[in-house]
């Protein structure tokens, strides 16, 4: 299904829009802010053309249904056309909102009052005619046999009626009421289902804080959460009706509600005065206009409290609504606590990485600052690349700890300038498979780990320490793959002087396919070229002149670029990095380079 598309019709001073696809809760908040901005902009009549519209979320039935209770006793309204059926019986309750497809004085689909019932055919009358005659005496054929076939069924034919039954327009009263509840109902299923699958604390907050409005048509509200780092009072979280920093630094001591229980959740102000701590800031919020809180209880621990106010047409809360509401505050409570324990979990989680990083780094002064450039490079390719936005958290987790493996191998090999011996490479070789036993037994998300295992497979199946190709390398591991390649051969090593952006550009579009992917090259040297360009604006330095070579195309043999001697001596496979053949020092150049075995992550 396509999400919710906005096209404005007419002048900007009409207030006129059109809606295609589905009103899921991604369009429901676009619906809620525009109905904002034509608020802010004193619009008194907002024409809604929902002829386009596919289906319509809870959520976008909540909002629909607030805004309309708030232009409610107002001279403003809202118009909708090509509204459903169903929709329309579900906004029945906000008077201000106006189905100008509907022909005038119908009423909704939900108010219709029972038919009345047919009149029965003339052979059922006779027939009851013919039973009533027999009863009285009349005598006719087979009296006696019709007689005790009639008393055999006489419990069933004259089963008396309830005396109280509903009837007329008390029937149809309850037949809306029962189908308002099973609208309430239905949100507060689907409100609480995208309740569980947010994971992030702002937007479980901002779900929270829009549902509560839009099911109860409120328009103030303020979220207080408790902070431990606060001796667990109580500050604002997030706030609606409000200037965003109206309650900064306003806080609610915890004591103002501990003679309260869970078994307390809806009350009004009044019932929180008290001459103890937190009388004061409470009378402030009393004077801001609120008039109910309600305490978000998880198991016994006091989360947080809401407070709201301002019902369309000064209404009060009956007593289903303070159900429902304190029915959805509890839903929004572990939603909320479930949040906070994952961000404290992530957290702890960045500290413990940024203390692998500096740990890693302080064993190679070479190294210090390259996971800086690593983790902007992959950042930006990875949002070119529409990678799913619930992992990149774990790409740059696995950015930063691609090399902490490398915490098994001596410091010597590391920092040696000379060859290394198969011994001394096998160890090297050994560095991702160290890194994922390491981060398995600290827990680390499984998408950080295999990034970690594999990001020193190569395309072409030529990588370590599985050796697997192309899609079966994960994404992000072809990413951090790539990225730290670069990084690498522009760093400086103790066996070799950093290459200049030109040279180690030409080196990662002449691998076009071989050892990288050939999607993540393209992205990136266009990342690449873009972030070197602002680097130079800014530091003043001279613009490269010409174009860098395409992705995969080969510099010309007469480049002035990159020479045939130099792109012959730069292995991308080991970052830039070369070892003499056998007989040869690090320094002689003498004769042709021959290429031993390849030396990468933080030996290059």
């Amino acid at each position: 299904m396509k999400g919710l598309q906005i096209e404005r019709i007419g002048p900007a001073d009409d207030f006129h829009f059109s809606f295609k696809g589905v009103v899921d809760p991604d369009g429901a908040r676009k619906l809620d802010r525009l109905l904002l901005k034509c608020q802010g902009k004193s619009a008194r009549r907002v024409r809604l053309d929902f002829s386009g519209v596919e289906s319509v979320s809870s959520l976008g039935l909540s909002v629909l249904s607030r805004w309309g209770k708030v232009y409610e006793g107002t001279d403003r309204r809202i118009e909708m056309n090509g509204a459903s059926a169903e929709l329309r019986a579900s906004l029945q309750s906000a008077g201000a909102i106006i189905y100008i497809a509907n022909a005038p004085g119908s009423p909704p689909a939900s108010a219709e009052a029972p038919k009345p019932r047919a009149a029965e055919p003339d052979s059922e009358k006779e027939h009851a005619h013919e039973k009533g005659t027999h009863e009285k005496g009349v005598p006719g054929p087979h009296t006696h046999e019709k007689r005790a076939h009639e008393k055999s069924e006489e419990p069933a034919r004259e089963a008396p009626k309830p005396s109280d039954a509903p009837v007329g327009p008390e029937m149809a009263s309850l037949q809306t009421k029962l189908k308002r509840k099973i609208v309430e109902f239905r949100n507060l299923f689907e409100i609480t289902q995208a309740l569980n699958l947010a994971q992030d604390l702002d937007e479980v907050m901002n779900l929270f804080g829009l549902s509560v409005m839009g099911q109860f048509g409120l328009e103030r509200l303020a979220l207080f959460l408790s902070d431990p780092d606060k001796d667990g009072h109580l500050i604002p979280r997030h706030v609606r009706g409000f200037p965003q920093h109206h309650f900064q630094d306003f806080v609610i001591p915890w004591t103002a509600f501990r003679r309260f229980g869970p078994d307390k959740a809806f009350m009004t102000l009044q019932e929180l005065e008290t001459k103890h701590t937190g009388s004061d800031e409470l009378e402030a919020l009393r004077e801001t206009g609120f008039e109910w809180a309600v305490l978000l209880w998880v198991r016994r621990d006091l989360e947080g409290v809401l407070f709201v106010s301002g019902r369309g047409g000064g209404r009060k809360f009956t007593e289903d609504d303070r159900d429902l509401l304190t029915i959805l505050a509890h839903q929004g409570a572990v939603a909320i606590s479930n949040a906070r324990v994952q961000r404290a979990q992530e957290e702890r989680n960045l500290g413990l990485v940024r203390g692998m990083m500096a740990l890693i780094e302080s064993r190679d002064g070479y190294a210090k600052g390259s996971t800086e450039r690593v983790v902007r490079y992959v950042s930006a390719v990875a949002r070119l690349l529409d990678y799913p936005k619930e992992h990149l958290k774990s790409l740059v987790y696995g950015a930063v700890l691609r090399d902490i493996g490398m915490i098994t191998v001596s410091g010597l090999i590391l920092k040696n300038p000379a060859h290394l011996s198969e011994e001394e490479w096998g160890l090297i070789k050994q560095h991702p498979v160290r890194g994922e036993q390491i981060l398995e037994e600290m827990n680390f998300p499984k998408e950080v780990i295999a990034i970690v295992l594999n990001h020193h497979e190569r395309w072409g199946g030529e990588g370590y320490p599985n050796g697997i190709r192309g899609q079966e390398i994960p994404l992000g591991a072809r990413i951090v793959s790539l990225v730290d390649a670069y990084v690498a051969m522009t760093s400086e090593r103790p066996y070799r002087r950093a290459l200049p952006y030109e040279k180690a550009r030409q080196v990662i579009a002449e691998n076009w396919g071989s050892p990288f992917d050939p999607s993540v090259i393209e992205i990136f040297l266009s990342v690449l070229d873009k972030i070197e360009r602002r680097s130079r604006l800014r530091t003043g330095q001279p613009l490269t002149s010409g174009s860098a070579p395409a992705a995969g195309t080969a510099a010309s043999p007469g480049s002035a670029a990159v020479t045939d001697h130099a792109v012959g001596a730069i292995d991308p496979l080991a970052s830039g990095a070369t070892i003499p053949g056998e007989g040869k020092g690090p320094d002689d150049s003498s004769g042709t380079t021959k290429s031993g075995p390849a030396v990468e992550a933080n030996r290059t």
